[in-house]
């Protein structure tokens, strides 16, 4: 595995970025948008998650927590994430968690699926991320995207009311489903079995089209034939 860091991870704010408590269960809501998609294409299958602590460490305890759903249903799974805290932590409690940086690693073997769940938007280095990922897919394989929706409601109205959109400080862009797509293209991939989905009820049922609504998108990355 490279220990050369793309970004430095003393830039990251990991536990400074806390998790709801609100959301602590021991179960897994599989009903969520995210978890379901992630799980309809990983089940059974051996899994890379990358970026799976999810800033705070506590995250584990979140019914949202996507590596635990993935823990539970997959045939194997291997987490990877740029926060030695949150590595640390996690592996402590049991987990197979690796450090590193996604844009650049090489772990020797490859999966059938790789998950990157609101990953990619903190990156500087789509190119090494992508190629990354595309050596450590298995033949037939994909890459499980999800970002925030760009053209989500809330944001439209903010951008007009504001000239800066607040998010989240560690996020370095904004993917609509077809800049993804010409993205991945540069790398030999394509884009598949696009979804949209909120956690929240006011969104889900508001008179809008699916690509306005929603709070974020899915996406199924994978090499042609």
């Amino acid at each position: 595995m490279s220990t050369t860091f793309k970004t430095n991870p003393d830039l990251m704010l990991g536990s400074k970025i806390k998790t709801n408590k609100g959301d602590f269960s021991d179960e897994i809501d599989y009903n969520d948008h995210k978890i379901n998609f992630v799980m309809r294409h990983a089940t059974d299958k051996d899994v890379l998650d990358l970026g799976c602590v999810d800033h705070d460490p506590e995250a584990y305890n979140s019914r949202y927590w996507v590596h635990k759903g993935l823990v539970a249903k997959a045939k194997s799974v291997v987490g990877f994430d740029l926060s030695q805290e949150g590595v640390d932590y996690l592996n402590e409690r049991g987990y197979d968690i690796l450090h590193g940086d996604a844009q650049n690693f090489d772990l020797d073997r490859k999966f059938d699926i790789i998950v990157a769940g609101d990953l990619i938007e903190h990156l500087e280095d789509f190119a090494g991320f992508l190629e990354s990922c595309k050596a450590h897919l298995r033949p037939g394989g994909s890459l499980l995207i999800s970002t925030p929706n760009p053209w989500y409601w809330r944001f439209i109205v903010l951008a007009i009311l504001h000239k800066e959109v607040r998010n989240n400080p560690e996020h370095t862009c904004w993917l609509c489903p077809r800049t993804l797509r010409q993205l991945v293209r540069r790398h030999g991939m394509d884009v598949a079995d696009i979804e949209f989905g909120s956690r929240y009820a006011r969104d889900r049922f508001m008179p809008l089209p699916r690509g306005v609504k929603h709070t974020s998108w899915h996406a199924r990355v994978f090499v042609p034939a």
